[in-house]
């Protein structure tokens, strides 16, 4: 019996998801990249992908299981319109699909949910594509009603399909539904108030007022559990974007990173303290006002193994005085260039990509501290993300995202997934890194001329 049930246990744990595609557009050699990760927003950093070659126009992969459901992304390099976006992988399901003459199907056990939840995100864009959300107060009770009535189509149609996707994928989707319903009108508010004026910030908090509704609309929706489990996949940026509102929008006070870090360390337990503590974080990586006081703490109650490499690395890149990891890449005659040959420099890494438009905006002021400090020890390294060399060289033709003045640097086409673009933790673009003379991390400037520059005056 003992030997039975053990064999039972190993065999469930070796279980493998297979992921099988076909598309007319395939040639035999194209790449598919396939993602899976666990969490939506911005935990959605923590991932895995799989890049595979396609034969005969088909791909298939296969991945170890999960008992929770996960998310996965299949992208065509050549035919993105057709890539598969935010799907839910439930655990025991298989994703086999066909896309033929423009249209996507679903075939074996799990067809139904991949079958609904494609349908819905449909259903949606075309809802909002018809009836778009616009950002103005007076147009906010028409747009939150066009956000609950989106939702509403997408829960009549999940109602519909319930027997088909099964109780659990059911209860999930429709906590999922409800749950970025509510999180669209907080966003809107947080979005709409940014950068605003006084006066025009006072027009929202009147028409939200004046509008008389919660933003929850749902009274089942509960962001967790009473033991601290997420009961969606937006559960963490639900809590977080209702704290900027309330907290912060409607009693008019400005975000402070370690308030809003002891709300959510003191007032949560569980899982869902994890993820909003370790999304807080990410959120705040290139924050100066980031404590790594506060990560130590964290790291006291934080128990996932992922989190925790997250906070790891965040904590690294913010502490002053710590070694930068050194690196080698090549340049645009493709001769190495080693950050440890600009040792007794004082280092300002650029990292960019070709089409980022807050890159672009940067170059100019980078170009004036390069010609300000040009005869004193300092060096600036531009270092692209960019997927294609050929593109890469063409841009810097342009200067629009470097100079002359610079060293510039390529990341092998693996964009994000290069070993420096990983040990520097950058996640976006404009990202700058500063390192002093000694090899060792400075702290995390404002990206403006004159902060960049007084920082460069504090360490030459």
């Amino acid at each position: 019996m003992l030997c039975a049930l053990t064999c039972v246990q190993l065999h469930a744990a070796e279980r493998l998801v297979k992921i099988r595609g076909k598309a007319e557009f395939l040639n035999s050699g194209d790449s598919v990249s396939v993602t899976i990760y666990p969490y939506a927003e911005r935990l959605n950093e923590i991932k895995t992908t799989f890049t595979v070659l396609a034969r005969n126009q088909a791909f298939s992969l296969e991945i170890p299981d999960s008992d929770k459901p996960r998310f996965i992304e299949v992208r065509f390099y050549k035919a993105w319109q057709f890539n598969l976006n935010s799907l839910l992988v439930f655990p025991g399901d298989d994703l086999n699909f066909l896309i033929l003459k423009g249209k996507t199907v679903f075939s074996g056990l799990s067809s139904a949910r991949f079958e609904v939840q494609l349908h819905m995100q449909n259903l949606s864009t075309a809802y909002l594509q018809q009836f778009p959300v616009v950002y103005s107060p007076d147009a906010l009770p028409a747009s939150f009603n066009r956000i609950d009535s989106c939702a509403a189509i997408c829960l009549d149609y999940l109602e519909s399909r319930k027997e088909k996707v099964g109780n659990a994928a059911y209860a999930l989707l429709k906590n999922n539904i409800e749950a970025k319903s509510t999180l669209s009108k907080l966003g809107y508010m947080t979005f709409a108030r940014l950068n605003k004026s006084s006066d025009i910030q006072e027009h929202y908090i009147s028409a939200l007022k004046n509008y008389g509704r919660p933003f929850n609309n749902y009274p089942s929706l509960v962001p967790m559990d009473e033991l601290g489990e997420p009961t969606t996949s937006f559960s963490a940026e639900l809590i977080y974007q209702r704290y900027l509102v309330d907290s912060c929008i409607l009693a008019r006070k400005k975000f402070n990173l370690h308030d809003c870090y002891l709300y959510e360390s003191r007032n949560f337990k569980g899982k869902i303290r994890e993820q909003l503590v370790t999304e807080l974080f990410i959120m705040n990586r290139n924050s100066r006002r980031i404590s790594v006081t506060d990560i130590d703490d964290s790291l006291l109650y934080i128990n996932d193994p992922e989190f925790r490499a997250v906070l790891g690395k965040i904590r690294a890149m913010n502490t002053i005085g710590a070694k930068a990891p050194d690196f080698v890449l090549m340049d645009e005659n493709n001769k190495p260039v080693k950050l440890s040959d600009f040792r007794g420099k004082l280092v300002i890494l650029d990292f960019w990509f070709t089409g980022c438009g807050a890159c672009e905006g940067l170059a100019p002021r980078l170009y004036a501290l390069e010609k300000k400090y040009e005869n004193q020890p300092v060096v600036f390294i531009s270092i692209s993300l960019d997927r294609l060399r050929e593109k890469w060289l063409a841009t810097l033709k342009t200067n629009k995202y470097t100079s002359p003045l610079a060293v510039k640097l390529y990341t092998e086409g693996r964009g994000d997934q290069h070993q420096v673009i990983k040990e520097y933790d950058v996640h976006g673009c404009p990202t700058i890194i500063m390192i002093d003379k000694e090899g060792r991390l400075c702290p995390r400037p404002e990206l403006d001329e004159r902060a960049l520059s007084g920082i460069i005056e504090r360490y030459l």
